[in-house]
């Protein structure tokens, strides 16, 4: 593996290889996990040029297994924790093709710089007459100047003014959206990258790697949610969502809206703004859909989405109805580079705040509401922009909390993240579950379970249902012994502390690969068929233990290093209006969590990972993975 280092102070570049590292760490989040926890240096500033940005394609992106396009950005986040995002599209690829794996981004500049990457190395140029414009203004100029084929990773407003939920935007549609890392990057003074390469990546075996290409095709193509995801890509569970009571309405004080499928749902998208669907580099399933605006105020808008998390983000978080202001608002975030979900957390908290009287009309400049666009779309803008009241609020909601006393309650953030699209009251599983034990904050992307259950079901902290039938279950690829373990044998439901511990390692492998996360791909490829493409690919004769120590290690490490920047399982808590308030759907009321049911399920989480009753990791568990030694060579 190759890993080109970029020293933006010293306006010099040089490459470090190591035959061996792949093996250890994978690539892509692996990579970048490692590289992290090794060279940046703790309680440090997040804005400190000390600390190190990493960007690494996954160790199959860039070939022809299926949707094998994703790339991992990772650095200390504006949080104080480990800061990482996943971006889809052509950069990953592009990456590989300039035949590195690592992008390692080194101090900071003096002056706006952008980076021009390819085959030879790095090209440090000018961006003095780029600061200031917004990301699709970049894309487009550096697609001019540098090439059409030029791959972009851009910041924008909200990235160079240090807004902590700043994105680094890959193209105009797709991010590096959660954990700030825009911020990190403006605070280098490094506007852009630019990945122009036309490298090959070389193939061990080419017979062995087409044959396990084509069985992970064919695997992903069999699983009962390729159709409707094809179709409405993650739009499917909109509705779904709806119905269940689970959506994060008016700031997580609504679970569902009366007219929600006829403005917001799948079908209501499909049959007024599809235009088309596509696909990112090499993937089957075409998830993705162009979009277009065909009257009313904007008519003529075209776009990447409809994708849920804009709508329960934006239509329901903030309460907006008509899809077309959906798209704006998103819109706007992309090209203030800003994270879509912390952007409408923030701005739900702010309405909230208004509408308890904490904060006043004369203090924003106009009376805010839910629902509302004009108003809605303003305050992203000024937060974007750190303008006004959005100074104060572009810090985030743990920072923002300090200075609105009784507003704790309705802060919706988890380990300095700002909590996503699902209420945990509605629904407790081990998606919800992942919400508090993953190293990344508040989030919904890094523990998905490849058995998601969409029934209703009585709540329980230690088991959900499981819907798949024999033949469904016989897809998905877990290992026998983790199979028996987590749904039982005969496999008649899930154990949810124990599913949230493999899928978060069926995550972080797959954040290595460079895999998507789709239901198709979750639902059917694991540690056996990676582990054959792996050893097609590089030569190696790793097996789905080997992956799965592997992925054990990463996340250990990515825990490490919270813990050694202060991070105490405390922390690991959802916000407390879910333990004290109930919330009200179509079906009734959905009543508070129990603290106490939540805390034995993270327990034993802790216990099954090796971690001691407060977190800490035990010498048993550094020894079985080998971190003490990997992590001092």
């Amino acid at each position: 593996m190759r890993i080109l280092v970029a020293d933006l102070e010293g306006r010099r570049f040089s490459s470090i290889e190591d035959p061996g590292f792949r093996r250890r760490f994978i690539g892509g989040l692996g990579f970048n996990t490692y590289l992290l926890h090794r060279y940046t240096e703790r309680k440090i500033s997040p804005f400190d040029e000390r600390n190190h940005l990493f960007i690494s394609g996954g160790a199959l992106t860039g070939t022809t297994v299926p949707s094998a396009a994703r790339c991992e950005a990772t650095g200390l986040s504006p949080t104080g924790y480990f800061g990482t995002s996943s971006s889809g599209g052509g950069l990953g690829a592009a990456i590989k093709f300039c035949n590195i794996d690592t992008l390692w981004l080194k101090g900071a500049a003096e002056k706006p710089v952008y980076l021009v990457i390819d085959e030879k190395g790095v090209t440090f140029k000018d961006a003095a007459g780029l600061w200031g414009k917004d990301t699709f203004e970049t894309v487009d100029a550096l697609k001019i100047k540098e090439g059409k084929e030029t791959e972009v990773a851009c910041i924008g407003a909200a990235g160079e003014r240090g807004v902590r939920f700043s994105s680094i935007q890959n193209g105009y549609y797709h991010s590096f959206g959660r954990t700030g890392l825009g911020a990190v990057m403006g605070s280098k003074m490094l506007k852009a990258v630019c990945f122009r390469g036309k490298g090959e990546i070389q193939v061990h075996s080419k017979k062995d790697f087409t044959k396990a290409a084509r069985k992970i095709r064919e695997k992903v193509m069999s699983s009962d949610s390729f159709g409707y995801t094809r179709r409405y890509g993650s739009m499917v569970v909109s509705d779904v969502y709806n119905r269940l009571g689970i959506l994060p309405g008016y700031n997580f004080r609504q679970g569902s809206f009366e007219n929600w499928e006829s403005t917001r749902g799948r079908r209501a998208f499909e049959e007024k703004y599809k235009v088309k669907d596509f696909a990112c580099l090499s993937c089957p399933i075409g998830c993705l859909h162009w979009s277009k605006v065909k009257e009313g105020p904007f008519a003529g808008l075209e776009t990447h989405g409809l994708e849920v998390t804009y709508t329960l983000e934006v239509g329901a978080r903030l309460g907006i109805v008509e899809i077309p202001e959906i798209f704006a608002s998103v819109e706007l975030c992309n090209r203030l580079g800003m994270d879509v979900i912390s952007a409408c957390a923030v701005v739900g908290y702010v309405i909230e705040l208004f509408e308890k009287g904490m904060i006043s009309e004369s203090d924003i400049g106009f009376a805010p509401r839910f629902g509302d666009f004009e108003t809605v779309s303003r305050l992203i803008s000024m937060i974007g922009k750190k303008e006004g009241i959005g100074e104060l609020f572009g810090a985030g909601l743990a920072q923002a909390k300090q200075h609105f006393v009784g507003s704790e309650t309705f802060t919706c953030e988890i380990k300095g993240l700002e909590m996503p699209v699902r209420d945990p009251r509605g629904r407790f599983d081990t998606w919800m579950l992942g919400y508090i034990i993953n190293t990344r904050g508040g989030d919904h992307l890094r523990i998905r379970t490849p058995v998601d259950d969409l029934r209703d079901f009585e709540r329980s902290y230690a088991y959900e249902p499981l819907s798949l039938t024999p033949a469904e279950l016989d897809l998905v690829d877990i290992p026998r012994s983790i199979k028996d373990k987590v749904l039982g044998k005969p496999p008649v439901r899930t154990h949810i502390p124990s599913m949230a511990k493999y899928s978060e390692e069926l995550v972080a492998l797959l954040n290595s690969f460079g895999l998507c996360i789709r239901p198709p791909i979750l639902r059917t490829v694991g540690p056996s068929l990676m582990a054959e493409a792996f050893n097609a690919l590089y030569g190696y004769d790793v097996d789905e233990d080997e992956l799965l120590a592997a992925a054990e290690r990463i996340v250990n490490l990515q825990h490490l290093f919270n813990l050694e920047q202060g991070q105490t399982l405390a922390e690991y808590s959802f916000p407390e209006r879910f333990y004290t308030e109930s919330v009200g759907y179509s079906g009734g009321r959905r009543e508070p969590l129990d603290r106490e049911g939540v805390q034995k399920a993270l327990l034993e989480y802790c216990a099954l990972r090796g971690w001691d009753q407060e977190g800490n990791v035990r010498q048993d568990t550094l020894t079985k993975l080998g971190i003490e030694t990997w992590t001092k060579e």
